[in-house]
Protein backbone atom coordinates (compact mmCIF):
# COMPACT_ATOMS: atom_id res chain seq x y z
CA UNK A 1 0.00 0.00 0.00
CA UNK A 2 1.28 3.27 -0.72
CA UNK A 3 1.14 6.58 0.22
CA UNK A 4 -0.26 7.77 -2.85
CA UNK A 5 -2.85 5.70 -3.23
CA UNK A 6 -4.36 6.75 0.06
CA UNK A 7 -3.60 10.41 -0.70
CA UNK A 8 -6.27 9.61 -4.08
CA UNK A 9 -8.26 7.81 -2.02
CA UNK A 10 -9.03 10.51 0.99
CA UNK A 11 -9.49 13.19 -2.29
CA UNK A 12 -11.84 10.63 -4.26
CA UNK A 13 -14.17 10.68 -1.07
CA UNK A 14 -13.57 14.08 -0.03
CA UNK A 15 -15.06 15.12 -3.75
CA UNK A 16 -17.41 12.25 -4.66
CA UNK A 17 -16.15 12.78 -7.97
CA UNK A 18 -13.35 11.07 -10.00
CA UNK A 19 -13.05 13.35 -12.35
CA UNK A 20 -12.64 16.22 -10.04
CA UNK A 21 -10.34 14.07 -8.09
CA UNK A 22 -7.67 14.09 -10.90
CA UNK A 23 -7.46 17.32 -11.66
CA UNK A 24 -6.92 18.47 -8.19
CA UNK A 25 -4.12 15.76 -8.10
CA UNK A 26 -2.83 16.63 -11.68
CA UNK A 27 -2.89 13.26 -12.52
CA UNK A 28 -4.71 10.96 -14.93
CA UNK A 29 -8.64 9.77 -14.63
CA UNK A 30 -7.83 6.39 -15.82
CA UNK A 31 -4.47 6.29 -13.58
CA UNK A 32 -6.40 7.38 -10.21
CA UNK A 33 -8.78 4.73 -11.07
CA UNK A 34 -6.82 2.23 -11.38
CA UNK A 35 -4.87 3.16 -7.93
CA UNK A 36 -8.05 2.73 -6.48
CA UNK A 37 -8.88 -0.26 -7.64
CA UNK A 38 -5.74 -1.81 -6.68
CA UNK A 39 -6.14 0.07 -3.21
CA UNK A 40 -9.40 -1.89 -3.10
CA UNK A 41 -7.60 -4.92 -4.28
CA UNK A 42 -5.19 -5.16 -1.23
CA UNK A 43 -7.96 -4.61 1.32
CA UNK A 44 -10.06 -7.08 -0.05
CA UNK A 45 -13.16 -5.19 0.06
CA UNK A 46 -14.66 -2.56 -2.07
CA UNK A 47 -14.31 1.40 -0.68
CA UNK A 48 -17.39 2.69 -2.93
CA UNK A 49 -20.95 2.79 -4.47
CA UNK A 50 -21.48 4.04 -7.54
CA UNK A 51 -25.08 5.97 -7.84
CA UNK A 52 -26.12 7.80 -10.78
CA UNK A 53 -23.02 8.80 -12.02
CA UNK A 54 -21.43 9.97 -8.20
CA UNK A 55 -19.06 7.55 -6.56
CA UNK A 56 -19.73 7.78 -2.89
CA UNK A 57 -18.13 5.54 0.23
CA UNK A 58 -19.91 2.78 1.47
CA UNK A 59 -19.78 1.71 5.59
CA UNK A 60 -16.23 -0.22 4.89
CA UNK A 61 -14.94 2.71 2.90
CA UNK A 62 -16.10 5.66 5.64
CA UNK A 63 -14.36 3.72 8.51
CA UNK A 64 -11.26 2.95 6.27
CA UNK A 65 -11.08 7.00 5.72
CA UNK A 66 -10.82 7.92 9.38
CA UNK A 67 -7.83 5.92 9.67
CA UNK A 68 -6.69 6.79 6.60
CA UNK A 69 -7.43 10.95 7.78
CA UNK A 70 -5.26 10.38 10.83
CA UNK A 71 -2.38 8.60 9.47
CA UNK A 72 -2.00 11.32 6.87
CA UNK A 73 -2.27 14.32 9.22
CA UNK A 74 0.15 12.44 11.04
CA UNK A 75 2.54 11.87 8.34
CA UNK A 76 2.29 15.86 7.73
CA UNK A 77 2.90 16.46 10.98
CA UNK A 78 6.02 14.77 11.11
CA UNK A 79 6.97 16.09 7.53
CA UNK A 80 7.10 19.58 9.29
CA UNK A 81 8.66 18.91 12.15
CA UNK A 82 11.78 17.44 10.63
CA UNK A 83 11.61 20.26 8.33
CA UNK A 84 11.38 22.56 11.42
CA UNK A 85 14.36 21.44 12.83
CA UNK A 86 16.55 21.03 9.92
CA UNK A 87 15.47 24.84 8.74
CA UNK A 88 16.60 25.70 12.88
CA UNK A 89 19.82 24.23 12.61
CA UNK A 90 20.74 25.44 9.45
CA UNK A 91 19.22 28.99 10.23
CA UNK A 92 16.80 29.25 8.15
CA UNK A 93 13.70 31.45 8.19
CA UNK A 94 10.38 31.25 6.19
CA UNK A 95 9.13 34.34 5.87
CA UNK A 96 5.81 35.23 3.45
CA UNK A 97 4.33 38.46 2.59
CA UNK A 98 0.89 39.45 1.29
CA UNK A 99 2.53 42.80 0.05
CA UNK A 100 4.24 41.85 -3.60
CA UNK A 101 7.20 44.03 -3.59
CA UNK A 102 8.08 44.98 0.22
CA UNK A 103 9.58 41.38 1.09
CA UNK A 104 12.11 41.45 -1.62
CA UNK A 105 13.33 44.94 -0.55
CA UNK A 106 13.98 44.04 2.58
CA UNK A 107 15.05 40.75 2.51
CA UNK A 108 17.86 42.74 -0.29
CA UNK A 109 19.15 44.70 2.51
CA UNK A 110 18.88 41.89 5.34
CA UNK A 111 21.16 39.51 3.14
CA UNK A 112 23.86 41.78 3.05
CA UNK A 113 23.85 42.25 7.02
CA UNK A 114 23.12 38.52 7.71
CA UNK A 115 24.52 36.62 5.21
CA UNK A 116 24.58 33.74 7.60
CA UNK A 117 20.61 33.20 8.15
CA UNK A 118 19.00 31.41 4.84
CA UNK A 119 15.72 32.61 3.67
CA UNK A 120 12.90 31.05 1.97
CA UNK A 121 10.56 33.54 0.46
CA UNK A 122 7.13 33.22 0.24
CA UNK A 123 4.32 35.40 -1.56
CA UNK A 124 0.13 34.75 -0.86
CA UNK A 125 -2.93 36.57 0.08
CA UNK A 126 -3.70 37.19 3.36
CA UNK A 127 -6.06 34.13 4.00
CA UNK A 128 -2.79 31.51 2.59
CA UNK A 129 -0.59 33.57 4.95
CA UNK A 130 -2.81 32.60 7.89
CA UNK A 131 -3.28 29.23 7.05
CA UNK A 132 0.48 28.68 6.15
CA UNK A 133 1.07 30.11 9.30
CA UNK A 134 -0.72 28.12 11.30
CA UNK A 135 0.13 24.49 9.21
CA UNK A 136 3.83 25.72 10.59
CA UNK A 137 5.23 26.31 6.99
CA UNK A 138 5.57 29.44 7.79
CA UNK A 139 7.27 31.27 11.03
CA UNK A 140 6.76 34.89 10.34
CA UNK A 141 4.89 36.82 7.55
CA UNK A 142 4.66 40.63 7.02
CA UNK A 143 1.12 41.77 6.11
CA UNK A 144 -0.76 44.90 5.57
CA UNK A 145 -3.91 44.17 8.06
CA UNK A 146 -4.54 41.62 11.10
CA UNK A 147 -6.06 38.03 9.71
CA UNK A 148 -9.14 36.84 11.69
CA UNK A 149 -9.09 34.40 14.36
CA UNK A 150 -7.18 34.01 17.55
CA UNK A 151 -4.49 31.70 16.45
CA UNK A 152 -2.35 34.51 15.26
CA UNK A 153 -1.03 38.02 16.40
CA UNK A 154 -0.82 40.96 14.44
CA UNK A 155 2.20 43.39 15.73
CA UNK A 156 1.87 46.45 14.11
CA UNK A 157 5.33 47.70 13.30
CA UNK A 158 4.71 51.16 11.02
CA UNK A 159 2.20 53.08 8.84
CA UNK A 160 1.82 55.00 6.07
CA UNK A 161 -0.07 57.72 4.98
CA UNK A 162 -2.22 57.44 1.44
CA UNK A 163 -1.63 60.05 -0.90
CA UNK A 164 -2.74 59.84 -5.06
CA UNK A 165 -0.53 58.95 -7.64
CA UNK A 166 -0.96 60.14 -11.17
CA UNK A 167 0.50 60.35 -14.61
CA UNK A 168 2.56 63.39 -15.90
CA UNK A 169 -0.16 64.07 -17.96
CA UNK A 170 -2.98 63.97 -15.25
CA UNK A 171 -4.86 66.88 -14.60
CA UNK A 172 -3.80 66.76 -10.78
CA UNK A 173 -0.08 66.01 -11.67
CA UNK A 174 0.71 69.58 -10.85
CA UNK A 175 -1.66 69.76 -7.54
CA UNK A 176 0.15 69.32 -4.24
CA UNK A 177 -3.30 68.45 -2.51
CA UNK A 178 -6.78 66.97 -4.05
CA UNK A 179 -9.74 66.75 -1.58
CA UNK A 180 -11.24 63.18 -2.27
CA UNK A 181 -14.39 64.35 -3.53
CA UNK A 182 -13.22 65.40 -6.34
CA UNK A 183 -11.69 61.93 -7.48
CA UNK A 184 -15.69 60.93 -7.95
CA UNK A 185 -15.17 61.04 -11.44
CA UNK A 186 -11.43 59.46 -11.56
CA UNK A 187 -10.72 56.35 -12.66
CA UNK A 188 -9.51 54.44 -10.01
CA UNK A 189 -6.47 51.79 -10.04
CA UNK A 190 -7.02 49.33 -6.98
CA UNK A 191 -4.02 47.86 -5.01
CA UNK A 192 -6.04 45.07 -3.21
CA UNK A 193 -2.69 44.33 -0.81
CA UNK A 194 -2.76 47.90 0.19
CA UNK A 195 -6.01 49.05 0.03
CA UNK A 196 -8.66 46.19 -1.15
CA UNK A 197 -11.63 47.37 -3.29
CA UNK A 198 -14.24 47.11 -0.50
CA UNK A 199 -11.87 49.61 2.05
CA UNK A 200 -11.30 52.00 -1.29
CA UNK A 201 -15.20 52.06 -1.47
CA UNK A 202 -15.72 52.75 1.99
CA UNK A 203 -13.63 55.49 1.78
CA UNK A 204 -14.63 57.34 -1.28
CA UNK A 205 -18.52 56.65 -0.44
CA UNK A 206 -17.79 58.45 2.84
CA UNK A 207 -17.09 61.54 0.98
CA UNK A 208 -20.32 61.26 -1.02
CA UNK A 209 -19.80 58.78 -4.48
CA UNK A 210 -18.78 55.10 -5.24
CA UNK A 211 -15.38 54.72 -6.88
CA UNK A 212 -15.09 53.58 -10.75
CA UNK A 213 -12.31 50.62 -10.14
CA UNK A 214 -10.97 50.01 -13.54
CA UNK A 215 -8.07 48.05 -12.35
CA UNK A 216 -7.73 45.61 -9.45
CA UNK A 217 -4.28 44.23 -9.00
CA UNK A 218 -1.94 43.01 -6.61
CA UNK A 219 1.52 43.87 -8.80
CA UNK A 220 3.46 46.98 -7.68
CA UNK A 221 5.21 47.27 -11.32
CA UNK A 222 1.53 46.81 -13.01
CA UNK A 223 0.38 49.62 -10.84
CA UNK A 224 2.79 51.54 -11.86
CA UNK A 225 2.77 50.99 -15.58
CA UNK A 226 -1.10 52.13 -15.56
CA UNK A 227 -0.37 55.03 -13.44
CA UNK A 228 2.78 56.18 -16.59
CA UNK A 229 0.18 55.28 -18.96
CA UNK A 230 -2.87 57.35 -18.00
CA UNK A 231 -4.91 54.20 -17.26
CA UNK A 232 -6.26 55.74 -14.09
CA UNK A 233 -4.68 56.85 -10.51
CA UNK A 234 -4.49 54.63 -7.21
CA UNK A 235 -4.63 55.53 -3.77
CA UNK A 236 -1.01 54.53 -2.44
CA UNK A 237 0.87 54.40 1.04
CA UNK A 238 3.38 57.72 0.44
CA UNK A 239 6.35 55.14 1.27
CA UNK A 240 5.46 53.64 -2.15
CA UNK A 241 6.93 57.07 -3.81
CA UNK A 242 10.16 56.85 -2.40
CA UNK A 243 10.54 53.32 -4.50
CA UNK A 244 9.36 55.24 -7.50
CA UNK A 245 11.91 57.73 -6.92
CA UNK A 246 14.37 55.41 -6.61
CA UNK A 247 13.53 52.18 -8.88
CA UNK A 248 11.48 54.06 -11.61
CA UNK A 249 12.99 57.46 -11.48
CA UNK A 250 11.10 57.83 -15.66
CA UNK A 251 7.71 56.90 -14.53
CA UNK A 252 6.57 60.60 -14.73
CA UNK A 253 4.20 59.46 -11.69
CA UNK A 254 3.29 62.71 -9.26
CA UNK A 255 2.34 61.97 -5.76
CA UNK A 256 -0.98 64.29 -4.76
CA UNK A 257 -1.22 64.93 -0.51
CA UNK A 258 -4.82 64.15 0.70
CA UNK A 259 -6.28 66.96 2.17
CA UNK A 260 -9.47 64.52 4.01
CA UNK A 261 -8.15 62.49 6.73
CA UNK A 262 -8.09 58.76 5.21
CA UNK A 263 -6.60 55.85 7.81
CA UNK A 264 -2.86 55.73 6.80
CA UNK A 265 -1.73 52.16 5.56
CA UNK A 266 -0.41 50.11 8.28
CA UNK A 267 2.46 47.15 8.16
CA UNK A 268 2.97 44.37 10.70
CA UNK A 269 3.74 41.39 11.06
CA UNK A 270 2.04 37.71 11.40
CA UNK A 271 2.65 34.92 13.80
CA UNK A 272 1.55 31.94 15.73
CA UNK A 273 0.39 32.68 18.95
CA UNK A 274 2.26 29.88 20.32
CA UNK A 275 5.29 30.41 17.85
CA UNK A 276 8.93 29.35 19.92
CA UNK A 277 10.98 32.38 18.40
CA UNK A 278 13.67 31.35 17.50
CA UNK A 279 17.56 33.60 16.90
CA UNK A 280 17.06 33.97 13.61
CA UNK A 281 13.35 35.19 13.86
CA UNK A 282 14.48 37.61 16.07
CA UNK A 283 17.39 39.01 14.14
CA UNK A 284 14.84 39.15 11.37
CA UNK A 285 12.01 41.19 13.09
CA UNK A 286 14.52 43.42 15.32
CA UNK A 287 16.15 43.95 11.39
CA UNK A 288 12.50 44.65 9.48
CA UNK A 289 11.31 47.21 12.52
CA UNK A 290 15.23 49.45 12.17
CA UNK A 291 14.46 49.24 8.12
CA UNK A 292 10.47 50.40 8.41
CA UNK A 293 12.27 53.48 10.48
CA UNK A 294 14.68 54.56 8.48
CA UNK A 295 11.57 54.18 5.52
CA UNK A 296 9.64 56.52 7.66
CA UNK A 297 12.34 59.03 8.36
CA UNK A 298 12.75 59.62 4.37
CA UNK A 299 9.30 59.49 4.02
CA UNK A 300 8.85 62.14 5.78
CA UNK A 301 11.33 64.37 4.28
CA UNK A 302 9.24 63.57 0.97
CA UNK A 303 6.18 64.60 2.51
CA UNK A 304 8.10 68.29 3.67
CA UNK A 305 9.78 68.45 0.39
CA UNK A 306 6.32 67.74 -1.65
CA UNK A 307 4.08 70.34 0.75
CA UNK A 308 6.78 72.91 0.62
CA UNK A 309 6.12 72.59 -3.37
Amino acid sequence: MEISQLKYFAAVARLGNVSKAAQELYVTQPNLSKSIARLEEELGVPLFEHRKGKILLNDYGRMFLSSVNLSLAELESGVQSIQRMYESSQNILALGSSIDDLLPDVLRDFAQVHPEIGIRQFGCSPSELAERLERRILDLAIAARPVPGDALVFEELGRSEFVILVGRNHRLAGRTYVRVRELAEEKLICDRSRMDAATLTKVCQAHGFTPNIVFEVENSSLIYSLLSSDRGIAFMPMVQMRKIHREYPDSGIHMVLLEDPVEAASLGILYRRDYDWSAAARTFAAFLRQWLDTEAAEVAELKHITSET
